[in-house]
């Protein structure tokens, strides 16, 4: 018997999970009935015993998991594993290994080759043949039938090294996809054997990536040292095959200014001594490219040009002040952030002016699962847009908002820090950032004292309570647990269970307790102390009180018939203030005195709250007297002005009362994207009914 794609998958999952997997776990990623991970259990524990391994067990409140030696085997086997299976490669995988032969094994890319190679039928491969025709078609390339020899390209070499790049960035984008990586490995490397990915060739390139991170001051990631490294074992086979790469030379001279240059002649000098493969100067540009592109971990900003750094500096200040703006937070650790976004960015650019590409699998699930950051981020790109001269595409957003996303809990902390944890990430700075947030979101008391690298964590021995990688890494002194960079419900769940296994969650923070006994003792007479702290004890322990999970109201949960009001017209914009306010106050969402906070803070630092013509948000700092996340909506007939100029001028005032700088962000985006379009701003304006408003705002909900 033969395992198809699905349950080929479904092995992986619980092949590569470090610990016992809960069949609900299961069910929720694979999108599939519980009835139905059964019998492909059982289908799968068949195909294993065939092949006398042992089958999938299931430990009793833990969840399945496979024996150790079967695991093994699979993991020493895994290019076989795979073939074994007789995997079910996917649409974009067979265009993907297909194109990946016409590029780098010309003279074996026949029909027959390609059957060998994916295992379909005729018919299958002629239409994925035709398809990519014509994507090489519009990319400037031709693809022909040549007879007796097999298809064969023509057209720029830049727009095949383009294509090659792109190959390479989809197959590190998806981890699951060993086997295409594999292949494409042998491709570019013949030697290379089908149990292993590592060459001495691919190993002294390694090797000299690190020696360029030391000349240039950067720590690169950890998947990035791996695609550069096939990156230039590319360019070696190309140079042997005598397909040569043109730089322009106004380029050329650009290029040959930065540091990245001097790393890359390092780097093809030493291949030079290795291999006896002449690096033509154009070539070395090439290498210098990919590097400047490069996601990194940590940069060394001294070594910046002047240029550079008062350049990305203005754009990501701009770009802070705007996001500061449309999300109402303020960021305490402002120069932090500047510092990360600069790291971030500088490669970004890079990246869109040489047209190179990064893995990026992370990308939807951060759309997805942060869309309220993404939107609020997608605002403030124009900044970057216009230094960089090009549209931002959703993929490097998404990573931008991972870097603003980060840095919106680094306030000072309120909650005594009981567990200090390290966090090893291959992903760069704001992937490890963001996995901070929400670990220290998630555990109360969690303080993650520094993020490393996989390199950096295994040079040196480290002092916490806990780590938390994204790697396998095998524990030794300390606790691992094990963690996707961007955690859903399930692993959330799944972290909580295996924090509270590790530290015994019986011993309830005894500030906590306290507290609560010190308010109820302010408004009620306690007869029985001891079995009342007794009893707070046991409740805290069986809510989990290591989760402090931040729940994210919808915009039409906050604005309703009792916080919407239609006015005529007022005053004053201190008097609009007022007004706008009151709801809030009367529901005692805020104090009265946090009105007073709102108009000292437009006294102080202008109309900045007028976001856009005929809006004002008016808010201020949760310590002047935020009592619990509130927002409230007036619509006057007649604009109040907040300065002189006519871009001041509102008559939509939306007091937002927040408690924090995230648990609004969902209804400010969708407050956001319903004020971007005008027809809603005037229907908003026109509008004397609260059940007018109500409507509108839920249509927009909808429609986002």
């Amino acid at each position: 018997m033969v395992l198809d794609k699905r349950r080929a998958h479904l092995l992986s999952i619980i092949q590569q999970s470090h610990e016992p997997i809960p069949t609900k776990d299961l069910v929720a990623k694979m999108n599939m009935s519980q009835r139905t991970i059964y019998y492909d259990l059982d289908q799968i524990n068949s195909w294993l015993r065939t092949r006398h391994l042992s089958p999938i067990e299931s430990k009793h409140g833990k969840g399945l998991f496979l024996p150790h030696a079967t695991k093994s085997k699979l993991m020493v086997d895994q290019d076989q594993s795979f073939e074994g299976w007789q995997y079910q490669l996917s649409k974009q995988e067979r265009e993907v290994l297909i194109k990946a032969k016409i590029l780098l094994e010309e003279q074996d890319a026949s029909m027959q080759r390609f059957l060998d190679l994916t295992s379909m039928s005729r018919g299958t491969i002629a239409k994925v043949i035709k398809t990519i025709k014509q994507e090489f078609s519009e990319a400037g390339l031709q693809l022909y039938y040549q007879k007796g020899s097999g298809y064969r390209l023509s057209g720029p070499e830049e727009v095949k090294r383009t294509i090659l790049s792109d190959i390479l960035a989809t197959i590190f984008s998806h981890p699951n996809w060993q086997n295409v990586r594999n292949e494409v490995h042998r491709m570019i490397q013949p030697e290379a054997n089908q149990w292993s990915e590592e060459t001495d060739q691919r190993c002294s390139v390694r090797d000299l990536l690190f020696e360029a991170e030391k000349e240039l001051g950067w720590t690169l990631t950890d998947e990035m040292v791996e695609i550069l490294s096939l990156q230039i074992l590319m360019i070696i086979k190309r140079i042997e095959l005598q397909k040569y790469i043109n730089v322009q030379p106004a380029e050329k001279q650009v290029l040959q200014q930065t540091e990245a240059y001097q790393a890359s002649l390092l780097i093809a000098k030493k291949l030079e001594n290795l291999w006896e493969v002449a690096f033509p100067e154009d070539e070395v540009c090439f290498i210098t490219m990919n590097l400047l592109g490069s996601k990194v971990q940590h940069d060394d900003f001294s070594r910046y040009t002047e240029r550079e750094r008062s350049g990305l500096k203005n754009v990501v200040q701009q770009m802070i002040a705007d996001f500061q703006l449309y999300s109402c937070v303020v960021f305490d650790d402002k120069e932090g952030l500047e510092e990360n976004l600069i790291s971030h960015i500088k490669p970004t650019y890079y990246r869109l002016k040489y047209g190179v590409q990064v893995a990026n699998d992370l990308a939807p699930s951060i759309q997805e699962t942060y869309q309220d950051l993404f939107y609020l981020t997608k605002r403030v790109m124009r900044h970057l847009e216009f230094y960089v001269g090009k549209t931002i595409p959703d993929e490097e957003i998404a990573y931008i908002t991972l870097h603003f996303g980060g840095w919106l809990t680094k306030e000072k902390k309120q909650v005594k820090t009981k567990f200090r944890a390290i966090i090893v990430c291959e992903n760069g700075i704001g992937t490890s950032n963001m996995l901070r947030t929400q670990l220290e979101n998630l555990i109360a008391g969690l303080n993650v004292i520094t993020t490393l690298s996989m390199r950096e964590y295994q040079r040196k021995e480290h002092q916490a309570d806990v780590i938390f990688s994204t790697n396998y890494i095998k524990p030794k002194n300390i606790p691992v647990i094990h963690v996707p960079a961007i955690l859903t419900n399930i692993e959330k769940e799944r972290v909580i269970q295996r924090m509270n296994g590790l530290f015994d969650s019986k011993q309830t923070d005894k500030d906590t307790v306290d507290h609560f006994m010190d308010v109820i003792e302010r408004h009620a007479t306690i007869h029985h102390k001891d079995e009342l702290k007794r009893e707070l004890v046991h409740l805290l322990d069986q809510n989990s009180p290591r989760t402090k999970e931040l729940r994210k109201p919808m915009l039409n949960e906050l604005l309703t018939e009792r916080t919407i009001q239609f006015k005529d017209q007022v005053s004053n914009w201190k008097e609009a203030i007022e007004i706008a306010a009151q709801p809030l106050v009367e529901q005692q969402s805020i104090r009265p005195h946090y009105i007073q906070a709102m108009i000292d803070n437009v006294n102080e630092l202008g109309p900045y709250i007028v976001i856009a013509p005929r809006i004002a948000i008016p808010h201020a700092r949760p310590e002047t007297g935020v009592e619990q996340l509130g927002m409230s909506f007036l619509r006057l007939k007649e604009p109040v002005y907040f300065s002189e100029k006519e871009k001041h001028r509102a008559q939509l005032i939306i007091v937002l009362a927040a408690i924090d700088n995230q648990t609004h962000l969902k209804a400010l985006a969708q407050l956001s994207g319903m004020l971007s379009n005008e027809d809603n701003v005037n229907q908003l304006i026109a509008a004397n009914d609260s059940k007018n408003v109500i409507e509108l705002i839920n249509q927009s909900i909808e429609v986002s």
